[in-house]
């Protein structure tokens, strides 16, 4: 009788004791479904973290300048080498870059009728608003050409309209008072703080960079930052984007660099991998105790078996033959356990990211490991059973009442 046969004959038996068979199967069911769905949600929420934690708006990598004295003089006096439009442009160039975000900032009282407030100025220039996801919710965002022509033009937060301005009045176009001079508010943005600061607030407004320059008299570029287009890759990005900036410039006696990510992402990959395995491992257990099912199942079904044993030994099946037959048996049990368990994974992970905020992710390696752990289970469990009955004794078999 060949392997095919055999598996014929235990998919027959199978059947046959329907019930048996799947609360036989139940443990091994529910341990790969368990440990599959618990992978998923490790993996989606190792996933939304690391998006939450480097996402966007929050990814910018910061690019400062490292002065490095010469032996001897450290007590010298140094200034920061000056940022151009051609450093940002370099920047955007660089692989991984994202976006290059070059800022400055200021504070101003803005005052419009009888309303005023301390305001905080972020300069900035067009590419910083798809970078940053800023939603301009009235008006337009600013253009290049507001910030080559030294445009006095702003767009003020959600928070800052609310204040200033009466819901059924429209800010875009009015002139407003900062500092004692004249700005047209052409946008509002919506402010990225979170709704229970927003009434101790007076709002922000953000207004080219050069303009910055020009009302307080600092430098056009303060904050040099850069967003990865993979959060994964996060930290490697950083450094080349600043030993690209440290060649471009020319640097003797200093060098450009950045905040290293990678201590962060080894803790959140360790925090996460450490809870899935300490999950995982309590789900595992229901897979050994079905395997324990598996082998009494498999002891009583040799023991309702054993004239047919017998019989088949008396017309020339080998021993050999015997213990492969009930170890087939034993797999496909075990393996049929594992494959349905993996249909109620797949289901239960649709779940998951249907009524949760993680999206569970199935990694097909998990799928592999769950299908070969429940074949092995099948091979350890049912391996006893299937000694046991390529061990009896011809006559004996047959004279078994």
């Amino acid at each position: 009788m060949n392997i095919w046969e055999s598996f014929k004959i235990a998919l027959s038996s199978i059947w046959n004791h329907k019930i048996r068979s799947i609360l036989t199967m139940l443990g091994i069911i529910i341990g790969v479904a368990a440990v599959i769905i618990i992978v998923a949600i490790g993996l989606g929420t190792k996933k939304q973290m690391t998006d939450e934690l480097f996402a966007t708006d929050k990814n910018a990598i910061q690019i400062y300048y490292e002065y490095i004295p010469p032996e001897g003089e450290e007590g010298m006096f140094w200034e920061e080498p000056e940022l151009t439009s051609e450093d940002i442009q370099t920047l955007s160039e660089v692989p991984g870059v994202k976006a290059v975000l070059a800022t400055n900032q200021g504070w101003g009282m803005m005052v419009h009728d009888e309303e005023q407030g301390e305001m905080q100025i972020t300069g900035v220039g067009p590419e910083f608003f798809s970078a940053r996801d800023i939603q301009v919710v009235e008006g337009r965002a600013l253009y290049a050409a507001d910030n080559d022509g030294l445009n006095r033009v702003l767009l003020i937060d959600t928070i800052a309209r609310e204040k200033f301005f009466k819901e059924t009045e429209n800010p875009i176009g009015e002139i407003i008072d900062l500092n004692d001079n004249p700005y047209k508010i052409v946008g509002v943005y919506e402010s990225p703080l979170p709704e229970q600061f927003r009434n101790m607030e007076s709002g922000e407004m953000i207004m080219p960079r050069s303009v910055i320059s020009m009302m307080f008299g600092n430098r056009e570029i303060e904050q040099l930052s850069v967003i990865a287009s993979d959060p994964e890759s996060i930290s490697e990005t950083g450094r080349l984007a600043a030993d690209t900036l440290t060649a471009e410039k020319g640097l003797e006696n200093g060098k450009y660099s950045t905040n290293d990510f990678e201590d962060y992402e080894r803790e959140l990959n360790t925090m996460i991998s450490l809870l899935t395995l300490l999950i995982g491992s309590i789900a595992g257990i229901s897979l050994l105790v079905g395997g324990i099912g598996v082998m009494n199942i498999m002891l009583v079904s040799v023991t309702e078996r054993t004239r047919e044993i017998g019989l088949r030994k008396a017309i020339g099946a080998t021993r050999r033959k015997i213990l492969l037959q009930f170890l087939i048996e034993s797999i496909t049990l075990t393996s049929l356990g594992g494959m349905i368990g993996i249909g109620l994974a797949v289901i239960g992970s649709i779940m998951v990211s249907k009524f949760s905020p993680i999206t569970a992710t199935i990694s097909p390696l998990i799928v592999l490991i769950g299908v070969s752990f429940s074949a092995l289970i099948g091979i350890i469990f049912g391996l006893l059973p299937a000694n046991k009955a390529s061990k009896l004794s011809p006559i004996d078999a047959l004279r078994y009442e």
